[in-house]
């Protein structure tokens, strides 16, 4: 049984891991800190805007129009598409459902007021329900932080033209969480809501108002349970009762409902037996890069490497001492430059394990347009690591640096994520993918060998 090692463990590592362990592969994940679920939403943008900031009515279609280095254009539409119902089909094995597809994008209501595109949701973040009600109430909680019920009513009643009847309302947060001790944040009344007094507070005090009906979406905070299993029960349970339509806001800080993916992909490592290793900061590698010299010497000197273009093992530093990880393949998932997967200097950027150079401008405000938010793509967001059609790093010539060595998620070259609304997408589709392609690269490169 080949063995694979995945480092990182946001949403791209642990999808790697798992797609990566139903192909048969023995998977460990090497992690270091816990990954961007817990500031973003746990959905899957595929492509919201093309380059001129038109929305995308059909992704999948744009899609099979873009052209490479683009991470969606090295796979492929088909590829993408399989992916999105591989994602599908993990998240209800771990009765967690979403829906969609990637031909359609759904309207995602925002922590201000507004929609955004995004293919697949969980139920709870259905806007769907907004459009089709001739009544919103905007819900909002006493001492919670970071949301903003006016301002979204503000927005709703703008962007509806006030051809729909839009209230805010208060509840009172008379549970004991925070209340005399600190700022309560959307997890709280999350983890609150899983209880049976929270739910009972939480009904009671919206009957008492009596605002809620069949003809009313009522939008509240990311709070319908901590746990993905327990999620779908609490709202259903909730609606009965209160007879009307509830719509979790996509996201707000600490992100509710990312945390519900992340609770979902580690239980799916463990359904696996894939292992994870905590804070194991991968420092360097064993291997020889295969455009390096021909007296080039192993990386670490850990001992003589007769082959090429294979990394043999990751070291990882921590504790005042160092490990060493062996595997026959290793998929890196570390993110962009603020996940620290790549470093950023005075008119440089690399990939920090196998220091692999980014090509850059040399002059650093050749990086971005003038302003920040231009209504375009900006430069910088699209430098990353160059990778072949089976997302193996690539030098400038398109030789492969590392046979057995593969990169997904948002260290890659070729898309801006923020701009597109392509970030989750990527990350699922190119872990799916690097999955797919393990087989062959291993076989492509034993295969040279014996040339």
């Amino acid at each position: 049984m080949a063995q694979v090692i995945v480092v990182g463990a946001g949403i791209s590592g642990l999808l790697a891991a798992c797609f990566a362990a139903k192909r048969g592969y023995q998977v460990k994940v090497l992690a270091f800190g816990q990954g961007a679920l817990t500031v973003a939403g746990g959905i899957i943008d595929l492509f919201g805007y093309d380059e001129n900031g038109v929305l995308v009515t059909d992704p999948l279609a744009h899609i099979a129009k873009l052209q490479k280095p683009h991470p969606y254009a090295l796979m492929g539409a088909q590829r993408v598409e399989e992916a999105l119902e591989a994602f599908k089909t993990l998240t209800a094995e771990q009765n967690y459902l979403y829906l969609g597809d990637g031909h359609h994008n759904q309207k995602v209501p925002t922590a201000i007021g507004s929609f955004k595109p995004s293919c697949l949701i969980p139920p709870s973040i259905d806007g769907s329900y907004a459009f089709d009600c001739p009544k919103i109430v905007v819900v909002g909680f006493n001492l919670l932080k970071d949301y903003y019920p006016r301002l979204i009513a503000k927005n709703l009643k703008h962007f509806f033209a006030r051809s729909k009847e839009v209230e805010v309302t208060e509840l009172m947060l008379n549970w004991p969480t925070g209340k005399e001790y600190r700022d309560v944040s959307a997890l709280d009344l999350a983890r609150e809501l899983e209880t049976p007094i929270g739910q009972l507070n939480f009904v009671t005090q919206l009957k008492a108002k009596n605002i809620c009906g069949p003809d009313t979406a009522v939008i509240i905070p990311p709070i319908l349970g901590e746990r993905p299993e327990l999620s779908a029960e609490i709202q259903t349970k909730l609606e009965r009762e209160l007879n009307t339509k509830l719509i979790e806001v996509s996201s707000i800080p600490p992100s509710v409902t990312g945390l519900r993916l992340d609770h979902l992909l580690r239980r799916a490592c463990a359904d696996l037996n894939i292992d994870i290793i905590e804070k194991a900061q991968v420092v360097g590698y064993t291997g020889i890069k295969a455009n390096a010299g021909e007296d080039a010497a192993p990386s670490a000197n850990k001992w003589q490497v007769q082959e090429k273009g294979k990394c043999l093992s990751l070291i990882t530093g921590g504790y005042g001492r160092e490990r060493e990880y062996t595997a026959d393949a290793f998929i890196v998932a570390t993110g962009g430059v603020f996940g620290a997967g790549l470093v950023t200097t005075m008119g440089r950027m690399y990939e920090p394990i196998f220091d692999l150079e980014i090509k850059v401008p040399e002059v650093q405000r050749d990086w971005s347009h003038k302003y920040l938010f231009c209504g375009q793509p900006q430069p910088f967001a699209a430098y990353g690591v160059s990778v072949n059609e089976h997302l193996q790093p690539i030098d400038e010539a398109g030789n492969v640096i590392f046979h057995n060595v593969q990169f997904v998620g948002r260290s890659l070259r070729g898309y801006d994520f923020c701009f597109e609304k392509s970030g989750n997408g990527v990350a699922v589709t190119t872990a799916y993918h690097a999955a797919c392609e393990l087989e062959h690269n291993l076989a492509a490169y034993q295969a040279q060998q014996k040339k």
